[in-house]
């Protein structure tokens, strides 16, 4: 194991805390500042809920110039959130979904309440946000489906009874980044405060395009805006409405080619003579714009209107959250991943949702607490796909087709070019009802006890049709259709369906305080993601795949010692997956299905601690043993598929015992803070961040390749600030050590099928080191 002397420093500060509790001595005046969540739908000191939770505050959020989900995570042990070749992923303990625009999530989104389902949520930027809530394991009763691996729960800011603006800039020295965020909020009248909340956000990228003429990127171009009312309409009945519009864009992207084979640079060099440059393991793109009209960029819009009611019933509490979400995006990319215009992919996605949630709970401290609550959530997605393929762009590779099809070439260059295109359409209607009930047994031991019913209904209708490259309205052709259906790239077809599931989940939890500062618990639950249907099959070959299900346990210890300058959280946890959904890739496109049982076990424990009134050390380690029990039948590695041992279409390769995507033996994070007065009248604060990750398998068919190995990060904030916090001013530096990191690899699209990209990979690069100057006024 790599980095042995990191992981070691993670493991003793961890001893080193606990181990102080019988000696140290604690200082009155020291008291680390309770942390509330909402993890239980209730507000509770994070001390006293009895499941693993990670929890990153908004100052820290904003402090560190986090903008995304993708760059929170570093500070998650056993966490990962990123963009793949086609979609985002978020993992949780090594359980994620696929690159599937069908899949549900593992791990279920949620902000201020409402459920955001789709991977493409985890793009929005942060803004104004309170905390981020990490639940980790199945979530099944209170949060609903597609929770097995845990729930991200997000509370923004809310409005404030008192007048309280602020402004802030920051300028990225490395990417020419520019941000400009404002907030006002204070008190309209008697009974009703509001809050606004916009900030724009733009950079260049990071990865330096060398073709002529080529772009940067991933340049960002974003902008969201917020408004909230909070009315107090009576004693017993408070209503807060909620107003969300963003917009987001990026141009270019971080896909490259970094392992190219001979016959690839050379029908890549015949357009591009930079392209052997650009090959490897750098910061280097030669990529050109796509084809005419189709430039690789992003663009998506999403737009939120929520209701949240709260009505005091005597001693109950009765809560109506109504939400109605929409985004669509649109986005190009370069498939190939080289410089020759052979396949590009652009694809359209709009999703419309409208939910509501009543919620009933009971009143605190009384022998039997309990919540009930009905949820409904319909749901409508509108998805299309068009892949450009132009053989003539690469005569060499036209020509070899056409001898193949006895075919004149050059003569009629241009007869196989196509546009591949797939229309899907779903709608997705859920019901469900729950219930949680907690005994107080006595003042130190309780048991809760939920159960949550579910029921899902799902229609769908898709098309895939082949048709000629002509930038009109696509027709299909048969001869095409032939062509593309005997070379293993597409096929087209037609089918509606639909589909109907339910599902009863739960779980036990047994709670124990030792004393008021030590509490364990003991939480067994279950959970399951929803089935659907296949939006990437271009071959016709799986339409529809199961629900996935999952049997956890978790074993937890929760601690404030010290007198309350320090706490400590430990959680050994196992789950068992059955049924899970995998996607294997082929040729062109992704098939999916239920092939594989997995188990996932380990150990997570973080820690906080005030060493005295200046320094503070907070610090987390995630060891996770995370790996397939049975998984028959997944995709092939290309030099097995060449050597004639493994084929995809006759069953493909046995990944039982092989490690799960995104799970990482061990990750962790150091942080020490340091706060001093300079003078009577400023403040010092600075704080140091040490990321680790051990060696992270990307890629889904468990290729060497794909691995990308153990590193680590620093993070650094250094600011200045006059007592009375009417101003900062700080130097805020990302991946001091400049580590060259991937987030996701693979091989080429058309890898493996012996037209000349066998033994081709790319491989998409994380963002090198930063500086921001950060600059806030309050008002």
């Amino acid at each position: 194991m790599k980095n042995n002397f990191i992981i070691r420093c993670l493991l003793l500060g961890l001893a080193v805390i606990t181990s102080t509790v019988s000696v140290a001595q604690a200082q009155n005046q020291l008291v680390l500042e309770e942390i509330v969540v909402t993890a239980t739908k209730r507000e509770a000191g994070l001390q006293d809920v009895p499941i693993a939770i990670s929890v990153v505050s908004g100052e820290k959020i904003e402090q560190f110039g986090v903008t995304e989900l993708d760059e929170l995570a570093a500070y998650l042990p056993g966490v990962h959130i990123g963009e793949s070749g086609g979609n985002n992923q978020v993992f949780i303990r090594g359980i994620g979904s696929g690159n599937n625009a069908g899949f549900e999530q593992s791990v279920g989104t949620f902000i201020d309440g409402v459920y955001f389902g789709r991977a493409r949520n985890s793009r929005a930027a942060f803004l104004d946000i309170e905390r981020v809530e990490v639940l980790k394991g199945p979530q099944s009763t209170l949060f609903g489906k597609n929770t097995i691996a845990g729930a991200i729960n997000i509370t923004t800011a809310q409005p404030l009874d008192s007048f309280e603006a602020y402004v802030d800039l920051g300028h990225e020295s490395e990417l020419n980044g520019q941000s400009l965020t404002a907030m006002v909020t204070g008190p309209l009248s008697d009974s009703v405060r509001g809050r606004f909340v916009a900030k724009t956000y733009e950079r260049d990228g990071w990865m330096k395009n060398i073709f002529p003429g080529g772009k940067d990127g991933p340049s960002q171009d974003n902008t969201i805006m917020r408004g909230t009312l909070a009315w107090d309409a009576t004693e017993q009945l408070s209503v807060n409405l909620k107003v969300e519009h963003g917009n987001f864009k990026t141009v270019g992207g971080t896909p490259k080619e970094t392992v190219a084979s001979p016959s690839s640079t050379y029908l890549n060099g015949l357009r591009d003579p930079n392209y052997a440059t650009a090959t490897g393991f750098n910061y280097i793109q030669s990529q050109s714009r796509g084809y005419p009209g189709r430039p690789i960029e992003d663009d998506m819009e999403n737009d939120i209107l929520q209701l949240t009611i709260d009505y005091q019933i005597g001693d109950h509490t009765l809560r109506s959250i109504t939400a109605k979400t929409n985004y669509k995006y649109g986005k190009c990319s370069d498939v190939d991943y080289a410089s020759i215009n052979f396949i590009d992919q652009c694809i359209d996605e709009e999703h419309d949702q409208f939910t509501q949630e009543f919620l009933l709970s009971s009143p605190e401290g009384e022998t039997i607490e309990y919540l009930a609550g009905l949820y409904y959530q319909d749901a409508t997605l509108e998805f299309a796909n068009t892949l450009g393929v132009l053989w003539s762009s690469v005569l060499p590779l036209e020509a070899g087709l056409f001898g193949m099809l006895g075919i004149p070439h050059p003569a009629l260059s241009g007869a196989v070019d196509a546009s591949l295109n797939t229309t899907f359409k779903q709608n997705t209607k859920t019901n469900s009802a729950f219930a949680e009930i907690t005994w107080n047994i006595s003042d130190v031991f309780r048991t809760t006890f939920g159960l949550r019913y579910s029921e899902d209904k799902k229609d769908v209708n898709k098309v895939n049709l082949v048709a000629p490259w002509t930038g009109t309205t696509p027709i299909g052709n048969p001869t095409l259709n032939y062509v593309y259906n005997a070379l293993s790239f597409y096929k087209g077809y037609q089918y509606a369906l639909d589909r109907s599931e339910n599902h009863v989940t739960g779980n036990l939890n047994f709670q124990y305080n030792t004393n008021d500062d030590i509490m364990t618990y003991l939480n067994i639950a279950t959970g399951y993601k929803a089935g659907g249907f296949d939006t990437s099959n271009n071959l016709d070959r799986s339409r529809e795949f199961e629900d996935e299900t999952v049997d956890s346990l978790e074993l937890g210890l929760k601690m404030q010692l010290l007198d309350g300058r320090a706490r400590v959280n430990v959680a050994i946890f196992q789950g068992d997956y059955k049924d899970v959904q995998v996607s294997t890739f082929e040729s062109a496109g992704f098939i999916v299905g239920n092939a594989a049982e997995s188990n996932v076990s380990g150990l997570e424990a973080d820690f906080e601690m005030a060493l005295t009134e200046m320094f503070g050390i907070t610090g987390g380690v995630s060891l996770l043993n995370a790996k397939y029990d049975s998984y028959l039948g997944a995709g092939c590695q290309v030099p097995h598929i060449l050597a004639g041992t493994c084929s995809n279409k006759t069953g493909g390769q046995d990944l039982s015992g092989t490690p799960l995507q995104f799970a990482p033996d061990v990750s962790g994070n150091l942080g020490v803070t340091f706060d001093a007065p300079l003078n009577g009248n400023m403040d010092l604060h600075a704080s140091v961040d040490l990321l680790y990750t051990d060696d992270i398998l990307v890629g889904p068919d468990n290729d060497p390749a794909t691995i990308q190995s153990s590193y680590s990060k620093i993070n650094a904030r250094i600011a200045l600030s006059p007592n009375d916090g009417s101003w900062s001013l700080a130097l805020v530096g990302k991946n001091l050590t400049d580590e060259l990191t991937f987030n996701w690899g693979n091989d080429t699209t058309l890898s493996g099928s012996r037209l000349g990209f066998d033994g081709t990979y790319f491989h998409q690069f994380e963002a090198p080191r930063t500086i921001e100057i950060q600059a806030r006024w309050r008002f």
